[in-house]
């Protein structure tokens, strides 16, 4: 279980900091060149928030000096630390691909999995 949650939280930290985070800032670049300060406000208040939420994932992801390597107490940091984290990271994130050009957001949007093609 350890392991599993260990995995998914340390792709979704990747996956915030190296592709959706990029893609928010083009994104804020855009609305500022566009002087759409509503839209750019709303964005850029989202944008700090993913990048809060995604160091946070991170320092979750390194696990405390003196936890066991299996076991209960590495499950039981697994899903109050990491998966608690990484649910906070989706939450911006889902959050941002709705207002987000497609042009940027670089991952499938969930209207495009659930409705085109």
């Amino acid at each position: 279980y350890a392991m599993n949650a260990n995995i998914e939280a340390e792709t979704a930290a990747t996956i915030a900091r190296t592709q959706i985070i990029p893609a928010v800032a083009k994104h804020l670049i855009l609305l500022d060149d566009a002087d759409a300060d509503l839209l750019e406000k709303e964005s850029r208040g989202l944008f700090d928030q993913l990048v809060d939420k995604t160091l946070a994932l991170e320092d979750a992801n390194q696990y405390p000096d003196g936890i066991e390597e299996e076991g209960l107490e590495l499950a039981v940091y697994a899903r109050d630390k990491q998966l608690a984290a990484m649910h906070e990271v989706r939450e911006v994130a889902d959050k941002l691909e709705r207002i987000v050009s497609d042009n940027y957001w670089p991952l499938p949007k969930y209207s495009e999995m659930m409705f085109i093609k």
